[in-house]
Parts: structure tokens; sequence; C-alpha cells
């Protein structure tokens, strides 16, 4: 067949409308194109957990051929696949497992869909899989193994730090979207969702060279997630483009969400950075201890001159920037000792798992103490060597605060992150955005805030190619500002390129 050859790893969701509109593709080229990349390289990436058979993904695909063909277009990603994370639920007939990654909840049944998938489902697109993730350490799951960056040869080490800053030839793919990051940045599928309680999609893309956005809380139902905090958790969208997020926001969102444009969120992306008042934190003082990414000199001392060099480049061509401004830091969140981020989040983990365990089916465990029992009882496959933290489950099942507590917890984080957090520093400075470092606490504002927070790339460091990013904070429900500002940001920086140890060994896809 003669015709352009273009490979999964450049290929973005305009370009697929594209090809799709014109009939240049199938859906069902689609399917083949991208199970052939994740049968390529997942052995080694682990990004994958389950997924249906090719047979099955061929007969969606020919149905959604046979409506375009017939007129009946169901959105602007009708016939286009897109990978989930593990943490997601679908039902057992679509092929894939709900299980988080665990052995306990491998034969869980969900009664329904996620309120998502459904608008997966009823928007055209093709699920073709669900994705590894990870809680501690960044990357690791019990079902999927350690996923591993697409842009760093030689893999996690047992030695590395959480998020794995660089030992020798190694680097963590950060957590815990890690699947659906890797898989977009490996070109297995043009998009993916994860989920973010905090750093959860920024971090991971970061890490991958990849755009995200957590929206505001509830912009995303959580209805039919694997739960960690309902007070922070969010859906997001991962792809290699803003319009990609955009696009897929457009799909995900409740209809009512407060701050859509009339025209959807990829009408927004027109513009230039010289439309944005840019407030920045100090790099240096907000990016993770040691402790969290063990620090190597070459590598910090390369991503701050980076960091530098966009603050010098946005200060001329911002309208305007302000450097170095005062947000506080998580850890002012305290009261009576205690940080109030892992209060609110452990008391909400305690009632919302259950909570999540009822409402299926069929549950193989009944409770989080039967969790905490079974990872105990399994543990060469759940707890091994360098895996087995399991103390944030042991903290929340003994964690029992009265409603006034957490109310108390609560309306602290809300004061520091919110009215002298992202409020303040966007009004005192008549800022649109704030950006720091995407491996940063900044995550921890948004999350406390229930702001949105989107994440962007921006380049790659010396000693290993290791991927690392921005991220864009905004007031909440602005959702639709920081989409324009990661087009702008995407115009002016032109932050991506493919891992360079999948290019010359990927699936391309033959056109008419």
């Amino acid at each position: 067949m003669n015709g352009l050859r273009t490979d999964v790893l450049h290929l973005d969701v305009r370009t697929l409308q594209t090809l799709l509109d014109t009939k240049k593709v199938k859906s069902t080229q689609l399917v083949d194109l991208y199970l052939d990349q994740i049968h390529r390289h997942d052995g080694y990436l682990h990004g994958m957990l389950s997924m249906p058979s090719r047979d099955a993904l061929q007969r969606i695909a020919a149905v959604l051929d046979e409506e375009r063909t017939a007129g009946k277009v169901r959105s602007k990603l009708h016939g286009i696949p897109v990978i989930l994370k593990d943490n997601i639920n679908t039902l057992p007939d679509l092929g894939m497992r709900s299980a988080s990654g665990s052995f306990a909840l491998k034969d869980a049944r969900p009664r329904q869909n996620a309120k998502l998938v459904d608008k997966i489902l009823a928007a055209g697109m093709i699920i073709i899989g669900k994705a590894n993730l990870s809680l501690l350490p960044s990357g690791w799951s019990a079902m999927g193994g350690q996923c591993q960056s697409a842009y760093v040869r030689g893999g996690v080490l047992s030695n590395d730090s959480k998020d794995g800053h660089i030992v020798s030839y190694t680097s963590s793919p950060s957590g815990s979207s890690s699947g659906p990051a890797v898989v977009v940045s490996a070109g297995c599928a043009p998009l993916s969702v994860g989920t973010e309680t905090d750093g959860s999609l920024v971090c991971p893309a970061g890490r991958a060279s990849i755009y995200t956005i957590k929206p505001s809380i509830w912009v995303i139902s959580q209805h039919g997630l694997i739960p960690v905090s309902h007070t922070m958790d969010s859906v997001g969208p991962m792809g290699k483009t803003p319009y990609d997020v955009a696009a897929f926001l457009d799909i995900l969102r409740e209809v009512d969400a407060p701050g859509y444009p009339t025209d959807g969120y990829t009408s927004v992306l027109d513009g230039s950075i010289a439309d944005f008042s840019v407030a920045a934190v100090n790099y240096k003082d907000w990016i993770f201890p040691s402790n969290y990414m063990a620090p190597i000199e070459s590598a910090t001392d390369e991503m701050n001159r980076k960091f530098q060099d966009a603050y010098d480049i946005l200060k001329v061509k911002a309208r305007e920037f302000h450097e170095n401004v005062p947000l506080p830091k998580p850890e002012v969140a305290n009261l009576n000792g205690k940080n109030c981020k892992p209060m609110i989040m452990l008391t909400d983990f305690r009632h919302d798992f259950p909570a999540y365990l009822d409402e299926l089916e069929y549950a193989p465990i009944k409770s989080l103490q039967e969790l905490i029992d079974f990872n105990r009882e399994h543990a060469e496959i759940e707890l091994p060597a360098g895996h087995s933290n399991q103390k944030v489950l042991e903290q929340a099942e003994q964690l029992n605060l009265t409603a006034a507590e957490f109310q108390r917890y609560l309306s602290k984080m809300r004061e520091v992150c919110r009215e002298q957090g992202i409020d303040y520093i966007l009004d005192k400075f008549n800022a649109d955005v704030i950006i720091g470092p995407a491996d940063s606490t900044l995550s921890t504002i948004a999350s406390g805030s229930g702001y949105p927070i989107a994440g962007m790339p921006l380049g790659f460091l010396d000693i290993n190619g290791r991927a690392f990013g921005m991220v864009a904070m905004a007031r909440k429900h602005q959702e639709a500002t920081l989409l324009k500002f990661l087009a702008a940001w995407d115009d002016t920086f032109h932050p991506r390129k493919p891992p360079p140890m999948l290019v010359g060994n990927s699936a391309e896809l033959d056109t008419v």
C-alpha cells in the first residue's frame, strides 16, 4: 500500500482525527497498530496490566467504522483507542480487571462501569487495556511488576530512591499513574486516563514528556474509582499535546462542570504566552527533598539551569512575569503538630475504601483490615523486598478522627492552600497561573485546595535522557486557563521528543 507511513511515537489525536475523517485509515487498523506496539515493548516497559482479546477489540472497532461510514460520528474521538489506569471500574464483559494492581482485588467484579467509562464508550472510543500503577515505590504493583520509563535504558534499580532521581542508568517513572504516562510516551495508545490524589498525574507526566491536567475536584466524576480520598482524588487525561488533553477532557467532564467554555476546551487553545501573567516559585526551594528523590549534583544543576532558562524566556515573552513568589509550603498546613494532608487523606481512605468495596457486585475482601491481612498473608507477592511498605494502609485503619476534628484539619488545609496560597499569589501579583517544577510539592498545594494543576514537558537530562517537566496551577474551575497556557507553552518551548530507545523500532501506520 502506497502512502504516508506514520509511527506511533508521533501520532497525536489531531492527526488521527484527520486520517479517520478523510477515510485514510480505519479504527480496525488503529487497534492493530497500537496492539502491535504494546506487544513489541511492554515485555520491558510493564505498562499494561490487562487487555481484551484482539478479536474483541476488532469487533468493537469494526462497528465504529461502520457507523462512521454511515455518517454517525459520536464525538471528536470516535474510533480512537485509549488506555485506562487499573483503578477505574469496567464491567467484566469489557475483558479487563479492575484491581488497582493488587491480587487482593484480582477477582473483584464491579456492578457497573465507572461513570467516566460510560462517557468514553458513548463517545465511540476504544478501550484497549488497563495500565499499571503504584503506591510505593513509584511504578510498582504486585500484579504488574515494575513499570519502566521509555526514556531511560536500564530500568529502575532496587537501591534507587522513591522517585529515583538517577542512580547510574536508572530512573523511576514516578507514580501512581506510572503506566498511563509510560504507555502514551511509548506510543502504545494516543491517550490514557490516570488519576491523582497528590502528584500522581503531573509527576509521571513530567517523567514521560507528555501533557496532563488534574481538573478541579468533581469536574470529572469519581464514581467507580478505587479511591484514596474523595477530598483530593481526580481523574485526568494524558496525551502528547495540549489539544489531545483538551479534546479528551471535553469527553470526560461532567455536563454541568463550572467554567466550561461554550465551544469546549479545544476552543480556547489559540493565543500565545504574551496573553499570560505568570507567577513562578523558587525551583530550588520547591524541588522534592533528598529522601524522596536522591540528588545527583550534575543532574540537579542541569535541571536548575533549564528551569532558569524557561523563566528567562518567560520574562521576555509573557505579559508579566513574577519570579520567586512567596507561596506557602504544604507543611504550613499544620494543626496540633500534625500535618493536615495525611490526616485528611488517611481519614478519607478509611471511609472511602470500604464504601467502594460495598458497591461491588463481588468483593474478594470486605474491609481495609482484610486488605492489610491479605498483604501480610501473601507477603511474597504483595510485599516483597524493596516493596514492603503498607504503613499507609495501617495508619488509615488506626486513625479515627471525629467529624469535627476532620473538619478542623480540612479548614486549615484549605486556608493555607487557597486563601494564603494560590488565591493570594494570583491576586497579589495579578497573575493567571503559578508555575514550578513537576518534581516538587506544588501538587500538594493543588490537592489541598481542590484547584486544578496541569503538567507540561520541559527537557531531558544529559546524564541518562530522563524527561522532566513543570506544572502550572490556577484558580478553582479555571481548567480552560490552564489548557490555554499549555498550548502557549507548547508553542513557545516545543519541548517533546519521542523516546530515543524506541525510535526505529515502533509500529507504523500505512495510510491510503
